[in-house]
Formats: C-alpha cells, sequence, structure tokens
C-alpha cells in the first residue's frame, strides 16, 4: 500500500454552488463551537488557512496526487477560550494550471472530534460559506510556476469578516482521503532583524513594466487574467516607484515613504504584520532574496514579489498572508496614507525544528558553522510537505533534486517521512495526462499543459527510490511501484539503438545547468551513463540480474564510444549520412556523471581522475587550467564532484571544496542557491546535502 486511507465520520464535502470553475476564489468557512477539549478534522482542495477567535492556527493542506486529498487534524483545545468560538477557515481555489498546486474542482470538509464523536460536520448547517471578496480576485499571477499574487482591498471589509449572505453549498462526493503522514509545522514567528534604509518614494509614470517571457501567456498555455481584466495591477504600482533616502526614525511609516527590513537569513514563510494605520493608504510589500548593487528588485526571478493591501485610516491591523513567500529583504511602502508599524515578519512554514536531531559541534570553525546553518535553514525551508526545488517561484517537487535531499532528511531527523509522501504523490495517478506511457512527471504534484517530461528526472526517482528501500526497508512500497517503474524500463527500451545507447531522446533532456544542456542531441552520454545507473537500480530493486548485465555492457559501448583522449565527449550527433561522429564538447560535469554512474573508476581511468580530483572543483576558475573544458555548475555537477571526492575518501579536497563552493552563499543570504551566482533561487533544497558532508567530516553531532 502506498498510501493510507482516511474518512471523516459525519462530514460531507461541500463547496458554494457554481463557483467551482472560478479562478482565484477565496471561500470563508464559518463555525461556532463551545469551549473544550476538541481536534479539528478537516480536508480542502486549494490551501486553506484556519483562524480560531481571529488568530492564527495552521495553513495546509499537505499536497497528493491527483484525486487523492490529505486530511489535517488539529487540536484546537487552546485556542478555545471563549464560551461561544469562531471557526475560520479561508480556502483559496486556484483553479489554473501550475507547478505547485494541483489543478482540481475544490471543496471543503471539517468536523470535530471529541469525547462524544464528531460534531459542527460541514454538510449540516453547522458551517455557512461567504465570498471572502476583501482579497480580489482578477490579480497578476505571482509567477509561471505558482498561481496568483496578493492583493486585498480592506475598505471593503474587515480583514477575517464575512461579507454579504451566506452562499448556498452543494454536496461532492470524494472518497480519496489519506493520511497526511508528514509532521505539521512548528509555524513559529520570527522578526525582521534590521531596518536598513529608509526615505521617500516619488510615484512617476514609466514606460517599464513587469513583462517575463510568460505573462503575455495568459488565456493561451497559461491561465490567468490579462492586464484589461485587472481589478488592481500590483507590478505597475512596483514599476513607478522611485526611492529616495532619506534617515526616518520611529515605527512611522509616513505617506509616501518606505521602509527597508532585513530578515536574519533568506527566511520562508506567511508574512505576518501588526500596524496601525493613521489615514487611508494603499501598503505595498515588496521583496526578494537579495540586494543588487544595494537595491531590491522584485522581478529578479520573473516573479511579482509584491503584496498590496488598501487599508482605512484609524484601523488597527494585524495582516497575514494567504501563501508562503521567501525574501531576506522588504520594501515596505506606505502611498496616501500614515502607518505605524508594530510587528513584522514571517511564520515559518518550515520542516519543524523540534524533529532535527543532530546540530554543528561547538568547536567548529565559524566559516563551517555558517555553512551549516545555511544548509540547515535551506533543507527545513524547503521540506515543508514535500521536498521542493525552492520555497519561492516555484514550490515545486522536481525529482532529481529530491535524491539529495531525500538523504538529509534521513540524516538530520533519522526518518523518511518526507520522502515517503513525495515518492507515493508520483504514483497516484494511473495515467498521467499528456505523457508519454510509462514515463514519469518531471515534478509533482503538477499541471503540464504542454505535456513536457524530463526523461532523465525518472530515472533518478529509480535512484532514489533504492537509497529508500536501504533507509526504510518499505518493501511494500517497492513492490507496489514495480509495474510503474517496468513500464518506464519499457519507454526508454523503445528509444535504444542497436548498440543499446539511448537515441534522440523525447521532452526536456537535463542534465544540468550548463554548457550540457545544449549537448544533449542526437545521443546524449551522460543521460546514457545515467541509464546505466538507472538499470542497475532496478536490478539491486527487483533481483533483475539481466538488467546488470545490460548496464554492464553498455558501460563498455559508452567507453568506446564517447572518449576524445582520456575526456568523455558529451554527445555524438547525426550527420546527412546517418551515421554518428562525436561534437567533440567536452564539459566537467561530463567527467563526473562517467564516474558517479560507474563508466569509469579510478583504476581504470587514473590519469582522468588525477586531474579531475587535482586541477577541477571550486578553485578551477581562479587558476584557468583546462579551459577547453565547460565548467559545472551547482545543480548537479558540484554536488556529482563532492559526492565522488566523500566515495574516495578525499576528505581534505571534499573540505576545501565545501569552503569554496558554499560559504560566499552562507554570508550573502544564509541558505544555498540553484546556481553558482545568484541568478536564480538562492535557496534551493538539493543544496542542503551539504549537511551529508559535514556529517562524513565529523562536524555533526547528536543533540
Amino acid at each position: 500500500m502506498i498510501f493510507q486511507k482516511e474518512s471523516f465520520l459525519k462530514a460531507k464535502s461541500v463547496w458554494p454552488k457554481g463557483l467551482r470553475d472560478e479562478m482565484n476564489i477565496t471561500i470563508a468557512f464559518k463555525a461556532e463551537c463551545d469551549c473544550g477539549d476538541y481536534e479539528l478534522k478537516l480536508c480542502s482542495q486549494g490551501n486553506y488557512q484556519l483562524f480560531v477567535n481571529g488568530n492564527f492556527v495552521m495553513a495546509g493542506p499537505a499536497r497528493a496526487g491527483r484525486g487523492f486529498f490529505r486530511v489535517d487534524k488539529i487540536d484546537i483545545s487552546k485556542h478555545l477560550t471563549r464560551e461561544k468560538n469562531e471557526l475560520l477557515v479561508l480556502v483559496n481555489s486556484h483553479r489554473c494550471n501550475n507547478f505547485y498546486v494541483m489543478n482540481q474542482a475544490p471543496f471543503f470538509c471539517a468536523e470535530l472530534i471529541g469525547k462524544d464523536g464528531a460534531i459542527c460536520e460541514t454538510g449540516s448547517n453547522a458551517w455557512s460559506a461567504y465570498r471572502y471578496s476583501q482579497r480580489l480576485q482578477r490579480v497578476q499571477r505571482y509567477a509561471f510556476q505558482r498561481p496568483f499574487a496578493e492583493v486585498y482591498d480592506f475598505t471593503l471589509g474587515e480583514p477575517l469578516e464575512a461579507l454579504g449572505d451566506a452562499l448556498a453549498l452543494e454536496q461532492i462526493d470524494i472518497d480519496t482521503f489519506i493520511a497526511r503522514e508528514v509532521s505539521y509545522p512548528a509555524l513559529p514567528f520570527e522578526p525582521f532583524k534590521d531596518t536598513l534604509e529608509s526615505g521617500n518614494v516619488e510615484i512617476i509614470d514609466t514606460s517599464s513594466h513587469f513583462s517575463p517571457w510568460w505573462y503575455h501567456m495568459m488565456g493561451n498555455g497559461c491561465d490567468g487574467f490579462t492586464d484589461d481584466e485587472l481589478e488592481l495591477n500590483s507590478t505597475s504600482i512596483a514599476d513607478s516607484l522611485v526611492y529616495i533616502s532619506d534617515k526616518i526614525d520611529g515605527d512611522e511609516i509616513g505617506a509616501n515613504q518606505y521602509k527597508m527590513l532585513e530578515m536574519n537569513a533568506n527566511t520562508t514563510g506567511l508574512i505576518r504584520t501588526t500596524l496601525e494605520c493613521k489615514s487611508d493608504t494603499t501598503l505595498c510589500l515588496i521583496f526578494d532574496e537579495i540586494l543588487i548593487d544595494g537595491k531590491l528588485d522584485y522581478q529578479r526571478m520573473e516573479c511579482a514579489n509584491i503584496l498590496v493591501f488598501k487599508l482605512l485610516g484609524g484601523k488597527k491591523y494585524n495582516l497575514v498572508s494567504a501563501e508562503p513567500y521567501t525574501f531576506k529583504y522588504m520594501n515596505i511602502v506606505s502611498l496616501g496614507g500614515i502607518v505605524e508599524l508594530k510587528e513584522f515578519g514571517i511564520i515559518r512554514t518550515d520542516f519543524n525544528e523540534n524533529e532535527i536531531i543532530k546540530t554543528i559541534r561547538d568547536d567548529a570553525d565559524e566559516q563551517i558553522k555558517r555553512i551549516y546553518a545555511s544548509a540547515l535553514e535551506t533543507f527545513r525551508q524547503n521540506s515543508y510537505d514535500i521536498f521542493m526545488d525552492c520555497p519561492s517561484r516555484e514550490r515545486a517537487g522536481w525529482l532529481c533534486d529530491s535524491f539529495f535531499t531525500s538523504r538529509v532528511e534521513y540524516l538530520m531527523s533519522g526518518k523518511s517521512t518526507v520522502e515517503r509522501s513525495f515518492l507515493s504523490n508520483f504514483m497516484m495517478e494511473k495515467e498521467y495526462r499528456l505523457l508519454p506511457k510509462g514515463m514519469l512527471p518531471m515534478c509533482y504534484p503538477a499541471d503540464h499543459r504542454d505535456g513536457n517530461f524530463i526523461p532523465n528526472w525518472a530515472m533518478w526517482y529509480v535512484l532514489e527510490l533504492r537509497e529508500y528501500l536501504a533507509r526504510t526497508n518499505d518493501s511494500d512500497f517497492v513492490q507496489g511501484v514495480k509495474e510503474k517503474l517496468y513500464a518506464l524500463l519499457d519507454y526508454f527500451r523503445g528509444l535504444e539503438n542497436e548498440r543499446g545507447l539511448l537515441c534522440h531522446l523525447k521532452g526536456w533532456v537535463f542534465v544540468e545547468w550548463s554548457r550540457c544542456n545544449s549537448l544533449t542531441q542526437d545521443i546524449n552520454y551522460p543521460t546514457n551513463m545515467l541509464y546505466c545507473a538507472f538499470k542497475e537500480a532496478l536490478c539491486d530493486l527487483y533481483g533483475d540480474e539481466s538488467l546488470r548485465d545490460e548496464a554492464s555492457k553498455l558501460k563498455e559501448v559508452i567507453r568506446d564510444e564517447a572518449r576524445i583522449g582520456m575526456f568523455f565527449c558529451d554527445n555524438a550527433v547525426k550527420g546527412e549520412d546517418g551515421s554518428y561522429s562525436l561534437s567533440g564538447e567536452l564539459t566537467e560535469t561530463c567527467q563526473y556523471y562517467a564516474f558517479f554512474c560507474g563508466v569509469a573508476t579510478p583504476e581504470r581511468d587514473r590519469e582522468l581522475w588525477d586531474t579531475m580530483i587535482r586541477d577541477f572543483g571550486s578553485k578551477r576558475k581562479a587558476t584557468g587550467k583546462w579551459e577547453s573544458i565547460h565548467f559545472s555548475n551547482a545543480f548537479i555537477g558540484n554536488y556529482l564532484r563532492l559526492m565522488l571526492l566523500e566515495r574516495a575518501g578525499l576528505y581534505e579536497e571534499l573540505e576545501s571544496d565545501i569552503r569554496g563552493y558554499f560559504d560566499y552563499m552562507a554570508l550573502r543570504t544564509g541558505t544555498l542557491w540553484e546556481n553558482d551566482t545568484p541568478s536564480a533561487s538562492c535557496n534551493h533544497g538539493f543544496a542542503s546535502h551539504v549537511l551529508v558532508w559535514l556529517d562524513k567530516l565529523g562536524y555533526l553531532r547528536n543533540k
């Protein structure tokens, strides 16, 4: 069994009639209950936030595969402080294609469990539902990979207050409830560390505007609202602001003024601020992970990193964002009125710190402690309910990334709970829409309308599953997915040439973020090296020794075809006469794949091994050695190198590269990055694998 079934005692799933297909709609579900010892059992399709008596309690749900829904069980007893207590659950249905939350019809289901069984269940008159119109519906997407930005108009009504008449509800049949599995977050509040800058803002007309590559695809491959449909264009506001630094003391932010706040490190969670609004204003929260030349570029990653709140004067507000965001720097801008900032920070949504069982040794030097802290932050922020690539731009569950992060979960918690949930999600759909028969999604749960996939990432699923079995001995799960993995093997067999090499692979053939990714056709040797490891992993999982024989033969074919001197060439290209010839392109990462996958060994390829260990790595750009060999990037070439150093017991070289690759990241953001430059995400889950090496070097201890 790859998942555990759940059920409700009395509750029925409901949603307002006629609203199941609306994009970006928020429904407020309200109920009352007496004091007592109660567990709230709830589930939704669509992100929810639970408030009790106006106080934030929990956000969810944990994600699952298409058609399955994970149930939360939350002890709310300590929050029931009144004779009659108000339960409020805001459920947002995105209803759009994205990489983060599956596009499925929304519902809400809930009941209170006490000593006498279930009460206050949906499907009865205990719950009423209202349109939460204070959160505007027709706004911009946040990113191509994530749904909508957040814009609120509290001139329409108070936060968390229902407006208008209760909506008529319809019952929805759901019989695929499953257990949450992953732990609940602690949700601590972390305040900002410092005010870096303050001053005035000038509002100008500008021709520049938010226009990433995906922005004009609304309705044509990317669900969303076009510019002329928007109720408010938040990025146009951000683009019109010019910041004029001028020291402003105190907690007030005056009309057309700003303050730039800094968090202790790049941090992920729900933005929370408490303030008093002295006069009507539009409050803008504009953020990013880094500063560039001291300035904040909110659209650096092609994300609309801005929240907008229209506020009334004479009111006190306690504002909590509906979605998690990632930032180290925040510009708080007040346009038109005065606000007094009482509190600002993040409700952290991350892996529960109480489950971490290891820490850094006291005698480690400051550089190692800094790298450790950054790696731990990166792990926790990317392991909330599944393993994510980044908690910011995508919040997506990518394969390959998870191979690395899964090792960290087991090391730092002694469990593989998030990994099991992550792996099982991929196996819930009987068939994957728009994908070739047998292929696995590249990231999940997600909706890729173009049918794109990464064949390499499907192979990494099998490599990870082999390690998962060794970590957990969960043979039932492994046997439960056997049929799908052999269907994947059948897919690849259909692309083998007469020598067993994968040729003319379909989809997005991905080796790593470097020159490698321009050398993926027509025969890509790093991918075929991975294919060898894939077949060996299947053999280890299911005892199919014929696959090990095939892998051994394929290794020799690659050695025979792909060599240029001591190096392995990345690819062979088909000529007009139908024959294949080597491109002549050589990359650092291709050499790492060769050793990682067992195509090359230190014994058989001593010259290449010694050259790779001595001349490549974190110092090569400074030394200028082997300029004709294209450099690796962080994902995943540098990580393959570090795994090879660890495997060979070259701990001095391993530690030197760890310091060289990661300390500058730790210094700048307190997290570890997707690339070796801050051009993309500065908080990427796979990068936390540094913790595994620090443990191998003896720098970690049990708490």
